[in-house]
Order: C-alpha cells, then structure tokens, then sequence
C-alpha cells in the first residue's frame, strides 16, 4: 500500500535547495562512491575463499560465539558458509573483540607454520574489504560508529532504492521546506534521520547487519508535510494492490494510517530487508518536532502553509465571482472582488477585474474603491492597468468624487505612463491641477510639453495648443517653450 501527497507546483523563483542538495548528495554518494561495490564485494569474497582464510578462520570464529554464549549467532551463521557472500565473514569483520584477539596473535598463535601465510592474506583481504565504502560507512548497529549513525542516511542498497526515496523526498521536501525555510527543513531532516535509527540502536540486530538508506529521514519529512497542514484537507495519491486513485482528507488522518502499515508490515514480514521500524520512528521523530514547533507557535501552521490555505479559498472566491460576472449579477461580483483585493490589493489581474466589475454596477462608492485601486497601480509602474486607470481617473473627475490619496512622485509618474500609453485625454486634467497645485516640480514642463506632442499626433490641434499655452504662460523660461513655439501645428 502506498499513500503520498500529491505534489503542488514548485516556485522556481524560490528553489528548495536543501531538497535539491540532499538530492545530489545522495545521488553523489551513491554512483560515486558506493555503485562498484557489489564488484569489490565480490573481489574480496572470492581472495578470502580462494586464500583458505575461510577454512582456517571461520571454525575458529563459530567457536568463539558458543564459548562467549552467542549460541543462537553461530548456529545461524553455522549454514551459512556456502554462500557467495557469507554472513559469518561479515560479522567477523564487525566483531571487534574477536578482530582484536585475532590480529593480536591470540588466536591463531605467530609461532604456527601457517601464521606468516595467513598474516599475508589477512593483511590483502582486509585492504580489499576497506574498499567496500558501504561496509565503511553504513549503520551497523550492534557495533555503532558515529560516521555510520550520520552517514547511513545518505546511502543507499540499490539504484531502485536511491531512485524511490529521491522522487518522494522531491514530491514532499520541497513543500515541506517552502513551509518550514532551509535551515529548519535540513536540521529536522536531520534529526528524523537520527530519530529513524533509534530502534536500530536499541535492538538486538546481528553483527553482520547494515542499515542504510534516507528511508527513514524521508518517512520524518511526510510527518512533517501531514502535521504542519493539521486538520486541512489535502489530496493523496494512493496504491492498494491492483487499485489506485486519490481522495482529498484531512492531512493528519494519514500519520495514523501511515504508522499503522509500518508497524503492520515489520510484523508480517519479520525478515524482508526493508527496515519498517526505521519508517516508523521516522515518522514519529518528524511529526514530534513539527508537533513542537507549531506549539511554539501558539499551534498555528507555518507562513507558507496558512497562505496555501488562504490562496486556495481565494481561488473558490475568485471562481464564485467570475460565475456571478457571466450571470450579469455585476454588484455581486464586483463585491466579491472588493474583498479579494482587500487582501491582494497588488494583484494586477485582480484589480483589473474589480475594476471592469466594478463599472458595470450602480454603486458609486465601489466602483471609487476600484478605481482608486487601479489607479494607485499603474501610478507604482503596473502598466498592465493603463486604460482602465486613465478610465477610472475621468470619471473620478466626472463624478468629483475625492481625489485618490497618492504622493506628487506617484501622480508625477502616472501622467509619465499614461502619456507613454497615449492616453493625454487623462494626463491634461491631471497636469492642470498639478500646475495649480505643485508648479515647482521640475518634471511638469516636459510632461506639457509632451502631452501636446500626444494631441498633436491624435489630430487634436486645439487641445495640444491648449497645453503648449500653459506651458508658455507658467514655465516661460524652460527650453520646451522653444521647441513648442517652434511646432507647425503652434503657429498654424
């Protein structure tokens, strides 16, 4: 059975590289460093048989288990010699105590005729053996290293394993560190990975056992994704036998689930090499931590995940007013859009359709919110809005309704881009009352200047006179005065 969240649309604008760099370095690790050791496995396994070390050390090394009281550990490894990789060579290899008495001349004794001989051999077979990096490197847990606690969750048994684990952690990590930010997503990955080993370490594994694979960190971050986002409704994939499909639930009904089938599978499948208690403390350890950071937040979710949450009602709300705009019920729509953009007031596209809404509709004061809103736009350089703000900006004046609250700069730039728009028929009111009002500034005898030029090209002769005339009467001294007088279309 598999359940996973289904993914949403990354933002490229804002990478998730800690997902993309714990990727990487899995991938590194693997086909760089651990993808030919199935082939110096193999090279070391054949010396060691080949050599006699098998014959010669092995009985001795049963015969220490049943003197030290590991009577179960060698009747196991006791059927085990005739594999192509024997477990006893493995656990040999990790029992420290018997290394040590061994190398140590303890137990095959430097006086015998065949000490030099195997000396030579053991000394070849254990530099081959060094060259297994996942035998370096993994979690052994009945003899822990530290290296092997923090590296073990980056390696991985096989190309299908690497590949699995990297197409969930990318599906789910991203969203998960968008949520949480880079820092806090690599620390609590970290710590789910730390957490997965937990019943490793305190169980009673064989020596000969590894444990590897970013199973575990990974199962912590699905804890992650389904805590943050509570009691919220989310769609899941999921795969049951021949059977699969999605269905929308609340995110933490699937911990349950998820720990359920871990604890059920270890059961049923006692000896299969996925390592199900991993999975399970994985999960517990990822959905601790994201338990305490939303306590610490008073148990509100992440940023990220409540404008999720709000985005997707926006969009049902968005959805409501376009139906109510194809329906004619223009107030309606035009509402709907008032208290979207309350919340989005910069959303372009969202203001623009307040805006058209708002036209179609008798009340005056909503369609003022609109058009102050559009107009403020385009004045912070949203040339998108352009028509609807030179629009908006007539029937302000039309209507005298009050003028919308922007600063000289702002209403300096917004006759600059309605001129750029051709839209003078807005600028020159606009000019006039900034004339009347702030005759100092600088920019106003070029923007005259070019609002003449605008009329002059529309064919409008006496409205560009009008314009060059006021800028004579009130900036006679400016060089635009020169190249207006000059204008064909002045003296004609």
């Amino acid at each position: 059975m598999l359940i996973l969240p289904l993914p949403a649309k990354p933002d490229w604008r804002r990478p998730p590289w800690v997902t993309l760099l714990l990727i990487a370095v899995c991938c590194i690790i693997y086909f760089g460093l651990q993808f030919d050791d199935d082939a110096r496995r193999v090279s070391a396994f054949e010396f060691y048989h080949e050599a006699g070390l098998d014959k010669l050390e092995l009985p001795l090394y049963l015969k220490y288990l049943e003197k030290t009281g590991q009577h179960d550990l060698a009747t196991e490894l006791n059927k085990d010699f005739a594999t192509t990789w024997p477990r006893a060579v493995m656990a040999l290899q990790a029992d420290r105590d018997f290394r040590h008495q061994l190398t140590a001349g303890q137990v095959i004794a430097p006086d015998s005729l065949t000490y030099d001989k195997w000396h030579a051999d053991r000394s070849h077979f254990e530099a081959l053996y060094k060259q297994i990096f996942t035998e370096r490197f993994a979690l052994r847990p009945a003899a822990p290293e530290p290296v092997g606690v923090f590296m073990h969750m980056f390696m991985h048994g096989s190309v299908d394993h690497l590949l699995g684990n990297m197409a969930i952690l990318f599906i789910v990590g991203y969203t998960v560190e968008m949520a949480l930010g880079a820092g806090l997503f690599l620390a609590f990955y970290l710590l789910s990975g730390l957490g997965a080993a937990i019943p490793d370490l305190l169980g009673t594994s064989p020596p000969y056992m590894l444990s590897l694979g970013a199973s575990g960190a990974i199962a912590g971050v699905m804890a992650m994704f389904v805590v943050l986002y509570g009691t919220r409704k989310i769609r899941f994939f999921y795969w049951v036998l021949v059977y699969f499909s999605t269905i929308t639930a609340p995110a933490l009904l699937v911990l349950p689930i998820w720990l359920l089938k871990e604890a059920l599978m270890r059961t049923l499948e006692p000896k299969d090499h996925v390592n199900y208690m991993a999975h399970f403390a994985g999960l517990l350890t990822g959905a601790a931590l994201v338990a305490v950071y939303r306590w610490q937040r008073g148990w509100q979710s992440a940023d990220k995940v409540v404008q999720d949450d709000q985005a997707q009602r926006d969009d049902v709300q968005r959805k409501q007013a376009a139906q109510w705009l194809s329906k004619l019920e223009f107030e309606r729509a035009a509402r709907a859009y008032a208290a979207l953009t309350d919340a989005r007031s910069n959303d372009v596209e969202l203001v623009g359709d307040f805006y058209r809404a708002a036209k179609l509709q008798p009340d005056a004061a909503l369609r003022f919110k609109a058009a102050s809103r559009v107009i403020a736009l385009t004045a912070d350089g949203r040339t998108a809005l352009l028509p609807d703000s030179a629009d908006a900006w007539l029937w302000i004046l039309k209507q005298r309704q009050p003028m919308p609250k922007l600063s000289l700069p702002q209403w300096l730039r917004l006759a600059a881009c309605w001129l750029d728009g051709g839209h003078a028929t807005s600028c020159e009111p606009l000019l006039q009352m900034l004339v009347k009002r702030a005759a100092d500034q600088p920019a106003l005898p070029a923007l005259l200047y070019r609002t003449g030029l605008v009329f002059r090209e529309q064919g409008e002769t006496t409205r560009a006179k009008a314009c060059w005339r006021l800028l004579i009467q009130h900036y006679p001294r400016a060089e635009e005065v020169k190249w207006a007088m000059a204008d064909a279309a002045f003296k004609a």
